[in-house]
């Protein structure tokens, strides 16, 4: 017979809260998380700027210039040209601007067409009119050309101050190189030879130092090996290093023997410099001059000009078509 045992107690249903407990429970949670998120605004006021010490922190990368070398090996790195600097305060005038108009032609040593000459250079040249005239292939006292001074003679015909560069090591025959022309002044003058790297003919960056109405402005004319690229790469670069130890307002320009998608150009480019075409029509081609389709002759500049109009011209008298520009000079502060 088994023992009866007690019968464990029913559980009592648990009373459901009414409904101002459950307000109270609310308002209690919202009470709490309004202090915690205060606790973290005033944690967050008391860190230094930049973030947590130690937190990590992300540096942009620098834009890119755009330049991509041709060749496999890469450049070197390339100096930059001085750029403009900020506006001059008010107590120091902005200067007025000025117009000057540049022309750039390779002459073909003055009797490569047997059309006039140096004479009929000289007479395109007056009638176009320019203040700035940079040559290519001018000789001086050389037989195949009738032993003359081309840079003189030239600047005496067109009434044009005139300084040359010759780059032929063979003194016998005399040099052939680059001439500057001028409507103002040229109080100084010198002439670089380039490296060679390659090319069969030794090459020259001629510079001369202008006063533009009181401003002095650097102009530089020159003409690349037209067979080796490594020579013209090379001579892009040594002439961007020295035009960039040169804080003057600077024109650059010649018969770069290369297109505008070519190397130099990305180095020049790349330097800081404009081209005078970007404000042309059309493919701006300069060879052969009788049906040009390649563009190999440029004009160049720094900041402190900006082109306004850019021509190809006709011309009889040479292999090549001449370029010219007309410019606007923003001189720099005097003070």
């Amino acid at each position: 017979m088994t023992e009866d045992r007690p019968k464990p107690p029913r559980p009592q249903a648990v009373p459901a809260a009414s409904p101002a407990t459950t307000v109270a429970t609310i308002a209690a949670v919202l009470v709490v998380l309004a202090a915690v998120a205060v606790v973290l605004l005033l944690q967050d006021a008391s860190e230094p700027p930049g973030g947590r010490p130690g937190a990590p922190t992300t540096v942009p990368a620098p834009p890119s210039s755009g330049a991509t070398p041709t060749r496999t090996e890469p450049l070197p790195p390339t100096p930059t040209l001085p750029s403009p600097t900020a506006p001059p305060p008010p107590s120091c005038p902005t200067p007025t601007p000025v117009q000057l108009t540049v022309l750039t032609f390779n002459i073909h040593f003055g009797v490569g067409h047997g059309r006039g000459g140096l004479d009929r250079i000289a007479e395109e040249i007056r009638a176009w009119q320019p203040d700035v005239v940079l040559l290519q292939e001018v000789d001086k006292g050389r037989p195949v050309s009738g032993n003359v001074d081309q840079a003189a003679a030239l600047g005496e015909k067109t009434g044009l101050h005139h300084a040359y560069g010759g780059n032929s090591r063979n003194t016998g025959a005399g040099p052939r190189g680059n001439a500057i022309l001028s409507r103002f002044p040229i109080t100084a003058a010198g002439n670089t030879h380039l490296p060679m790297a390659g090319g069969r003919e030794l090459r020259g960056l001629l510079h001369a130092r202008l006063d533009v109405g009181g401003v002095p402005v650097s102009v530089y004319a020159t003409h690349f090996d037209h067979r080796s690229r490594d020579a013209r790469r090379v001579a892009a670069q040594t002439a961007v290093g020295i035009m960039a130890a040169d804080p003057l307002p600077k024109i650059f320009g010649g018969d770069l023997n290369t297109g505008p998608d070519g190397r130099p150009l990305t180095i020049l480019r790349a330097a800081g410099l404009g081209d005078a075409w970007a404000v042309g029509k059309g493919k701006g081609a300069t060879v052969p001059a009788d049906r040009p389709g390649s563009r190999i002759d440029f004009i160049l500049h720094d900041g402190w000009f900006t082109p306004l109009q850019a021509e190809v011209l006709y011309s009889d008298v040479s292999d090549h078509r001449p370029v010219w520009t007309r410019m606007q000079l923003q001189p720099p502060p005097a003070c």
